[in-house]
């Protein structure tokens, strides 16, 4: 309740038992009111990424117990003792300044996580541009199809083949729907086998555009059989249907060893030519052993390996995929 002292904040208006009123106190700050402070949407847009829905429904649980309070049975609470206004002098009831302060503060705090709900909770969930028209095309997010496999999107930073950024507003990985299943399979298979790894993916689902640009990298050196020419179509990559990815300790998330780095274009990224390399002392045998329970656990999930690159994944042929499938834009 309100107590005679200066920390403490009275309402702006008490109904007295002469019906005087008494002004608020000029303080210099903006001071609430019985609706609570109002709290602008735009001081929230940056919480939009960091309440996935299991904190907002947390919230919402919160603001709803806020509204409306229910005491317990059985318990009443002591009627509190009678106080003096600061500022008059007044003897005033103390069941009339708890009710108010209670009223005040269950306000304030329902008016602030409602705030927090309403802009973290806006059209798109604080999914980017290129993210929410990717999904408008029908490719899902892998993240929510099984959370425990870890992304990791290597164009998003500039530690890729090309030394840029090439996703600037890219920070999830999508699949087609059918890929992302087949994904999740895979998941459930490696933790089958070995429960303390998990997938990592670096790479998905890519729109056209970006590919366009990896062209643009390798087009006139000897690395261009890489990438594959947006002029022919193309790659997987570019209908959800391909996927780069490596494994990774489960709790951790530290990457095992695999020989190369993923994007390494060179022979040591070859699976056909992993035996001789290992006799040559070029791989050791544990990453030989990783990149073969990889292939292992994709395989068996419906994915295809790529000769020349040991973290790429095919889910369908280019030809089944031009036939049946579209670009992402």
């Amino acid at each position: 309740g309100f107590v005679s002292g200066r920390n403490r904040k009275a309402p702006s208006r008490f109904n007295l038992t002469d019906n005087r009123t008494v002004p608020q106190r000029q303080t210099g700050k903006r001071e609430g009111n019985e609706e609570g402070k109002r709290i602008g949407r735009q001081d929230f847009l940056s919480l939009r990424q960091k309440f996935p829905s299991a904190v907002l429904k947390i919230l919402s649980a919160v603001a709803c117990s806020q509204a409306v309070r229910i005491p317990r049975a059985g318990r009443q609470k002591p009627t509190p003792r009678p106080v003096r206004h600061h500022m008059t002098g007044r003897q005033i009831p103390g069941d009339y300044v708890s009710l108010r302060c209670e009223q005040h503060s269950s306000t304030m705090t329902t008016a602030l996580i409602l705030s927090i709900l309403l802009a973290c909770m806006s059209p798109g969930d604080g999914k980017t541009a290129t993210e929410l028209a990717i999904e408008r095309q029908g490719m899902v997010d892998i993240a929510e199809v099984d959370s425990t496999i870890r992304v990791s999107l290597m164009y998003g930073r500039a530690d890729n083949f090309t030394g840029h950024v090439l996703y600037t507003d890219l920070r999830r990985a999508y699949l087609h729907p059918e890929a992302a299943q087949a994904l999740k399979r895979a998941q459930a298979i490696l933790h089958r086998l070995r429960p303390d790894l998990s997938l990592a993916v670096y790479d998905a689902g890519r729109p056209m555009s970006v590919q366009q640009k990896m062209w643009n990298e390798v087009k006139d050196t000897p690395k261009y059989f890489y990438v594959s020419n947006p002029a022919r179509g193309g790659g997987l990559h570019n209908y959800g249907l391909a996927v780069d990815l490596t494994l990774c300790d489960a709790a951790t998330g530290d990457t095992l060893d695999m020989g190369t780095k993923i994007d390494h274009m060179g022979a040591a990224s070859h699976i056909d030519r992993e035996d001789e390399l290992r006799r040559r002392g070029k791989l050791s045998v544990q990453a030989v052993r990783n990149r073969r329970l990889l292939r292992r656990v994709m395989r068996e999930a419906g994915f295809k390996p790529l000769r020349t690159e040991w973290w790429h994944f095919n889910f369908k042929s280019r030809a089944e995929a031009k036939a049946r499938y579209k670009v992402i834009r």
